[in-house]
C-alpha cells in the first residue's frame, strides 16, 4: 500500500486542477439504429493559461521634511501607473489644511496670551473693589 503526500495549499493562491475529460455515453443500442442521428463525443478542451501575476514597485517618500508625513506609493512596474497611495491625494491635502490651521491658531495664541497676561497684571492691579487684606 502506498500514500501519496498531500499538498498543501496557501490560503489566496489559485492552484490549477488536473485536466477533466467528459465522456458523453453512446446511446443504447436499439432495433432501429440506422433512424437514430449519431451522437456526438464532446471533450473539454482547456488551453493553458499562465497566471499572471502583476509586478509591484513600492516607492517610500517623505511628504515635507517639515511635516514628517511618510508616502508609501504602490507602482505597477511594466506601466509605471499608480496602483496604491497611503496616505490618499485627498487625506494629504486634509493634512496640509490642518496643519495650516493649527499654525495659524498657535500664532494667534502667542500674541493673545501676551496680550490678555499684560492686560491682567494691568487690570488686577486698579481693581481690588475697595477690600484691603
Amino acid at each position: 500500500m502506498t500514500v501519496d503526500p498531500v499538498q498543501a495549499s496557501s490560503a489566496g493562491i489559485e492552484r490549477q486542477t488536473p485536466e477533466k475529460k467528459v465522456h458523453v455515453a453512446s446511446p443504447p443500442p436499439s432495433a432501429a439504429s440506422g433512424n437514430i442521428p449519431k451522437t456526438e463525443i464532446a471533450t473539454a478542451q482547456s488551453a493553458f493559461v499562465p497566471l499572471i501575476i502583476p509586478e509591484h514597485e513600492v516607492k517610500v517618500q517623505l511628504d515635507t521634511a517639515e511635516d514628517g508625513i511618510v508616502i508609501y506609493q504602490v507602482l505597477d512596474k511594466q506601466s509605471g501607473n499608480l496602483v496604491l497611495q497611503v496616505p490618499s491625494a485627498e487625506q494629504l491635502r486634509g493634512i496640509h489644511q490642518t496643519l495650516e490651521l493649527l499654525q495659524q491658531i498657535a500664532s494667534r495664541g502667542n500674541v493673545s496670551t501676551s496680550d490678555a497676561a499684560s492686560a491682567a497684571v494691568v487690570k488686577g492691579e486698579g481693581n481690588n473693589h475697595g477690600s484691603k487684606l
